[in-house]
């Protein structure tokens, strides 16, 4: 890989669903570096015995809050890229879909004057609109949990479809169900995928 960063979507589920992109920077990839290594797409990776597979993993549990977990891994994923080979690092679903590191390792590569490719991914919302039946032009409203789990009030409007995105604990479900009870009623009917 050249130097600079590459940032490649895994997709929502396994190595099926990577794109013919991604596939082809996997391939001439020697390491690789991943936000997560709890995605079920990265069995087929580790299973190459040619390619040194890394992960921020760790770094979670050492973490006091995600906002310093992800600023630490954008930082380390910038200074990789600053090596001849530059660094392939690769997150859940599509990069440009909830993923702060991104964001964060975007605005720090232009500081760095460091060359930046995003190649795409599927990312969980096409699975989630599928199973749903719902067409995300019919207005539908996106908002992140953690986001949604610190309001008094949802910035949401309760006749048009919304989802709730990176809901990941139970604590967390109870705050965003405080806030959302601040717009809809009791007996609103809510899917949980």
């Amino acid at each position: 890989m050249p130097p600079g960063i590459t940032i490649v979507g895994l997709g929502p589920g396994g190595a099926h669903l990577w794109t013919e992109a991604a596939r082809q920077v996997f391939a001439q990839s020697r390491e690789i570096w991943l936000r997560t290594a709890r995605h079920p797409g990265v069995e087929e990776l580790a299973g190459n015995p040619t390619l040194k597979v890394h992960s921020f993993d760790a770094w979670y549990d050492e973490a006091a809050d995600f906002a310093s977990l992800y600023e630490r891994i954008a930082h380390r994923v910038v200074e990789l890229g600053q090596r001849e080979q530059g660094v392939v690092y690769a997150v859940p679903g599509h990069p440009s879909v909830g993923e702060t590191t991104v964001s964060l390792i975007r605005r720090m590569a232009q500081e760095a004057g460091l060359p930046l490719r995003i190649v795409p991914g599927l990312s969980f919302l096409e699975p989630v609109l599928t199973a749903l039946g719902v067409d995300a032009l019919d207005g539908l409203q996106i908002v992140d949990a953690d986001q949604l789990a610190i309001l008094h009030h949802p910035p949401l409007n309760p006749d048009r479809p919304a989802l709730v995105a990176q809901l990941y604990s139970r604590r967390q479900a109870a705050q965003v169900k405080l806030t959302l009870m601040n717009s809809y009623p009791e007996t609103h009917l809510v899917t949980l995928v």
